[in-house]
């Protein structure tokens, strides 16, 4: 076997199996798919048959190459309207980034929390158009993504919304503990907030901010002139940079402010 479809094997073990689309929100059910273990197994097959154990350290640095883009998405009732912006943002973002090392996390949430891709690579990832109703069970999908996709290798984590919690699963304290326990120079948080007519654009940064998000990885949006499908070409910016320069800019939420100001006249983010 050459050394070249010993790599098609690890692609493979990586990709196969995966479900990639789901309904939304009409099903809970979770992929329950150990990407990440599965290729473990084939690579210890691999390596079984390798004399010299070549391919450990082709393990390591596929491992280490993989990029984990893990967006949570809000589709309360709250953010119906924006729904093609978003099927066609994370569409796009899909299609630029296919043949990059990328495994794909796409969590929406209202009431309770859809897993709708979990580490899919991302030439193999599909996504529906959405429907939002019901509430804003924020805290608890940020408190399960921290736990369960930033434990290990580089992550983007990016979460959309347009409102606060309203289901009071996990408290702001909890999710701001375990936010800086897990900062690191791999995982790399960052929030999009739109507010809602009781708010102020200080009050979503305040919000954010008191979860444990950076100054600096706050952005307020407006849904405005396809304010979402932008939200998602930033966050393929994002990877860009994460891909070339193995960290995002400091400038990456330039776009998300000039079009806030632009079309909602607003002096403050």
């Amino acid at each position: 076997m050459s050394f070249l479809q010993k790599l098609q094997i690890i692609k493979d073990a990586v990709i196969s199996g995966v479900t990639t689309e789901k309904a939304l929100p009409a099903t809970q059910e979770k992929a329950g798919l150990a990407i990440l273990d599965e290729m473990d197994a084939e690579l210890d097959l691999l390596i079984k048959e390798e004399e010299k154990g070549s391919l450990v350290k082709t393990k390591a640095n596929y491992i280490s190459g993989v990029i984990r883009i893990i967006i949570l998405l809000d589709i309360s009732g709250s953010m119906r309207g924006t729904e093609d912006d978003i099927y066609l943002g994370l569409s796009d973002l899909i299609k630029k980034h296919k043949g990059d090392n990328i495994l794909v996390n796409f969590i929406a949430f209202n009431d309770d929390r859809y897993e709708i891709l979990s580490d899919v690579h991302i030439d193999e990832a599909k996504v529906s158009k959405i429907d939002p109703v019901g509430g804003t069970n924020l805290n608890g999908t940020l408190y399960y993504a921290l736990k369960e996709k930033c434990a290990a290798g580089t992550n983007l984590l990016v979460t959309i919304s347009d409102g606060s919690d309203t289901e009071n699963k996990i408290s702001v304290e909890k999710i701001r503990k375990e936010l800086n326990k897990r900062k690191n120079d791999r995982n790399h948080y960052y929030f999009l907030g739109e507010p809602t007519l009781s708010q102020t654009p200080e009050d979503v940064h305040a919000n954010a901010k008191e979860l444990g998000f950076d100054d600096d990885h706050i952005a307020v949006f407006t849904r405005e002139g396809n304010g979402n499908k932008l939200n998602f070409a930033v966050i393929s910016q994002m990877l860009d940079d994460l891909i070339e320069y193995g960290k995002v800019s400091e400038f990456w939420s330039e776009p998300i402010k000039e079009h806030y100001l632009a079309l909602t006249d607003k002096r403050k983010q």
